[in-house]
């Protein structure tokens, strides 16, 4: 079972940061160059908000709770002193601030980028700083890994 629910958060991460970096490196170049490109953003931005931040976040919070159970235990989380257990804090200190910037870049300056450029603006800064976290979250799992 614990081998599933790695597997699932693995594939979840993929998801979610792979969604990203095609959004940074492969969609925006070519949207920017269409007339349409503002609906383009946005319609796109919709998709991926329900299923990389809707789903692929809560589902990574859920599996990474069973990964936590199944891999150190909840008890061993009071334990600063191990490696692990302060690296695993730092990644779920990252993930909360993802989470909360995900949630401001969808919610609040995403819709209002069309009309704006100072929201479009924001919405490019926090989705890119919405990827250097998740790059960090990425860094920080593979230090898990390896012990901490």
């Amino acid at each position: 079972m614990k081998e599933l629910v790695l597997f699932l958060h693995l594939v979840l991460a993929s998801l979610w940061v792979g969604g990203m970096l095609f959004l940074v490196f492969v969609l925006a170049p070519f949207v920017r160059k269409l007339p349409i490109r503002d609906q383009a953003f946005q319609e796109v931005g919709k998709r991926f908000s329900l299923y990389g931040t809707l789903g692929s976040l809560s589902l990574l919070f859920l599996t990474g709770l069973l990964n936590i159970h199944y891999i150190v235990g909840f008890s061993s989380l009071l334990d600063l002193s191990n490696p692990y257990t302060k690296t695993l804090m730092h990644k779920l200190g990252v993930f909360i601030l993802v989470v909360f910037v995900s949630l401001v870049h969808d919610l609040y300056f995403g819709p209002k980028s069309v009309n704006s450029s100072l929201h479009r603006n924001m919405a490019r800064i926090l989705g890119f700083l919405n990827l250097l976290l998740s790059l960090l979250i990425v860094y920080l799992a593979v230090k898990l890994r390896f012990g901490g």
